[in-house]
């Protein structure tokens, strides 16, 4: 989420979410992740969230790929904790049907272009 939370790994004391049933072949790339924040860290350490890098690479990619580009708000903080049940409960899968991820958005007060949006 647009904390971080999904790309917390599993420890003793946090069940991550990156094996979740949503995420499962849709959530990926984690590796680029941990390769901009350790570069990030060596530059300027505990400045820039792992969140704040997973916006502007979210952003960045649909650039590269031919898409619009937008201001990114910067300022995030990194979650500490993770849910496993809550990701596999709240998030679509990769292979909802359309009725069901606009049900799905809805539900969460969310309109269909926000659903476009945010996908």
């Amino acid at each position: 989420g647009c904390d971080g939370s999904v790309l917390l790994d599993d420890s003793s004391t946090v069940t991550g979410e990156k094996t979740a049933r949503p995420n499962a072949n849709s959530v990926r790339g984690f590796e680029v992740i941990d390769t901009i924040k350790t570069q990030v860290e060596k530059a300027c350490s505990g400045v820039v969230s792992c969140a704040d890098i997973l916006a502007i690479a979210a952003r960045d990619s649909v650039v590269e790929l031919g898409g619009p580009s937008w201001t990114v708000q910067l300022g995030r903080r990194d979650s500490r904790s993770a849910s496993l049940s809550g990701a596999n409960n709240q998030i679509p899968a990769p292979t909802s049907s359309l009725s069901s991820l606009i049900t799905t958005f809805s539900n969460q007060g969310l309109s269909t272009k926000d659903m476009v949006a945010l996908s």
